[in-house]
């Protein structure tokens, strides 16, 4: 086999050490393959904004493949996130939450040799603080840190980000960087020195290159949150918990990049759980600079990871169908139809009697936008909203109204916008809104820190 064939194979195949390549040819004598493999993965070679401790950048190895098993990850988290969306629709996304929340704090606690009964993990998952017992605490303390990704994830991620995951697992307020050197024998080499845990003298700098990172560098999110675990990991910035941190951090990205609180559920602990596995791959990355190495290794273990979330979503789909079956049967002639749709109150102002000279916008003024967008009348939106509830019978009464008056193309349009306009609680307009985007009725788009929705044209 020519040598740019194995280059290729040693390269998206696997991604390959040298002493691998060596294995896997039988013999030692592979320098020449060993710089066509390296010549190969310079073309797809990018560099990050991220520094080790001498100073030199972190690079990443994007080659075809490798790229396409980062797009199928991405897609399939996508995937993930529509399936839950419906069960927002539905009212079952608690029922996930809760089953994906306690895979996780299983983990934890395995990984904190703790035990963990079904008891406690239910006094845990319902905050019950008095009766949780003090050495799970940290494990309660878990969970708040995950509830915190679910609801503030549109936050930009800097030392405030790192100070409140600390302090909110620790129980207390604490100072952020370690001031303890960390003693390891990797660290004790005269050369060619290995950190699982750098010096206090290079923490502040090594973290204000990981703050610009991912303020600025353009790397898809999955490619981002992974170098990112793997500095924190390698930094150890904080005196503890800076590996569960690294894995926080991780989840805040997918979260910050599309998956919303969805990210929150993914059971990424998981990795923590050998360490001795992960920790060969953060060093691999940190001897030759390239962090691709432990990026193959979070792609493989995230295909198993997405597996069981999707399994959890069927599971929480599960429960709302046998929920369905056992219901008793009420009389056909008994049933009214449901206008509430979640405790929505729709009202709808009698236009008919106000006097078209009270409103401002009639009044003769000389105004920069000479033209404004219109949408229907009032009796053409009460046509187009019965239309609505005819045409697709998912539509609730409240997202037909609202979407029937506010459907201009070149408009957006927000959560607060439903939240007034139909007088509903905010995630009842959110779950709304989110249903009008599934169905295909408008697009969701991030506008600096909120979500605005915008029409789509439909034939």
């Amino acid at each position: 086999m020519p040598n740019y064939e194995l280059a290729i194979k040693y390269s998206n195949d696997v991604y390959a050490t040298k002493k691998e390549v060596a294995d896997y040819m039988r013999t030692p004598m592979v320098d020449s393959i060993w710089q066509n493999i390296l010549e190969y993965r310079s073309h797809f070679t990018k560099t990050t904004q991220l520094k080790h401790i001498t100073g030199d950048l972190y690079t990443i190895c994007l080659t075809p493949s490798i790229s396409e098993k980062i797009n199928n990850i991405e897609r399939r988290m996508m995937r993930l996130y529509s399936q839950y969306l419906r069960l927002i629709v539905n009212k079952n996304d608690e029922i996930y939450r809760r089953l994906a929340y306690k895979d996780i704090l299983e983990v934890v606690a395995k990984n904190y040799n703790l035990s963990l009964d079904e008891i406690s993990l239910n006094r845990i998952l319902s905050k019950n603080v008095q009766a949780i017992s003090p050495e799970l605490m940290v494990v309660y303390h878990y969970y708040l840190a995950l509830e915190d990704i679910a609801k503030n994830y549109m936050v930009d991620i800097d030392g405030t980000t790192f100070k409140k995951y600390l302090n909110i697992i620790q129980g207390v307020d604490s100072s952020l960087f370690r001031t303890s050197e960390i003693q390891n024998v990797l660290s004790k080499s005269l050369i060619n020195k290995l950190y699982l845990g750098i010096p206090v003298s290079s923490i502040e700098k090594s973290m204000d290159s990981l703050y610009l990172f991912l303020k600025n560098d353009s790397f898809g999110m999955f490619v981002k949150a992974v170098c990112a675990l793997y500095y924190v990991y390698y930094v150890k910035p904080m005196e503890t918990y800076s590996e569960e941190i690294s894995i926080l951090i991780f989840k805040d990205i997918l979260a910050n990049g599309g998956l919303d609180e969805l990210a929150s559920s993914l059971n990424f602990e998981e990795l923590l759980s050998n360490k001795e596995e992960i920790e060969k791959y953060i060093l691999e990355s940190q001897k030759t600079l390239d962090l691709t190495y432990l990026l193959m290794y979070v792609i493989s273990k995230t295909e198993e990871i997405l597996s069981r979330a999707f399994k959890l979503i069927g599971n929480a789909k599960a429960s709302e169908i046998s929920k369905e079956m056992f219901e008793e049967e009420i009389p056909a002639s008994s049933v009214m139809p449901d206008l509430s749709d979640l405790d929505e109150k729709v009202e709808v102002k009698n236009l008919s009697k106000e006097n078209p000279s009270d409103h401002a916008l009639n009044l003769n003024q000389n105004i920069a936008i000479n033209t404004l967008p219109t949408g229907l009348s009032e009796s053409e939106a009460k046509v187009l909203e019965e239309h609505l509830l005819e045409l697709n019978p998912n539509l609730s009464h409240g997202q037909a109204y609202f979407y029937a008056r506010h459907c201009t193309v070149g408009m957006s349009y927000t959560i607060s916008q439903y939240k007034k306009e139909v007088g509903c609680a905010y995630e009842t307009a959110r779950s709304s809104m989110d249903k009008l985007v599934y169905l295909g009725y408008y697009k969701k788009e991030i506008l600096k820190n909120k979500f605005i929705y915008i029409p789509v044209k439909k034939k």
